[in-house]
């Protein structure tokens, strides 16, 4: 008997992928999970299974055109764990967390000049919002719908 991990999804072009969808590539490292997000009418990767020295979340610019990667179809950023994980107050000392608000959630991220860009997971476009004001969850989880469920691709733990 195997055991193999299925995780559902299609092979797309990297280009072909639209702000706010997920999707698993082979690193350098491994395999980068990531959000195609927008921020000054360019397309960027915000990768959410790696973090840099800091704990915050990389974004990458320069993405490549002829690459085929797995879509995560239906991917959704929620918190995990119970309620009593949300905390509220200032999230400065916790990079990486999920900011919950107006009907949407938030990620922040960090550019190799090290600037910082808060995105909504949902529409993967840069927002004018300061997370600092949202309540936030330091562990969430990336899932996928499957056939009668749902599959987690990645839980997020704080640094």
């Amino acid at each position: 008997m195997s055991l193999e991990i299925r995780i559902p999804g299609r092979t797309i072009g990297l280009d072909r992928l639209k702000p706010g969808a997920c999707y698993l590539a082979t690193g350098a490292d491994g395999p980068d999970l990531a959000l195609i997000v927008i921020r000054a009418g360019r397309r960027e990767a915000l990768l959410l299974n790696r973090r840099s020295g800091n704990g915050d979340l990389p974004i990458l610019s320069g993405l490549a055109t002829g690459i085929d990667v797995l879509e995560l179809q239906g991917a959704v950023l929620a918190p995990c764990g119970a309620i009593g994980d949300i905390a509220f107050g200032p999230a400065d000392s916790v990079p990486a967390a999920l900011h919950l608000g107006d009907g949407s959630a938030y990620l922040c991220g960090r550019d190799a000049s090290g600037g910082l860009a808060t995105f909504d997971v949902v529409s993967g476009v840069a927002s004018v919002i300061d997370p600092g004001d949202l309540p936030h969850a330091k562990r969430w989880r990336v899932i996928v719908p499957d056939a009668g469920g749902v599959v987690t691709v990645y839980a997020a733990e704080p640094a």
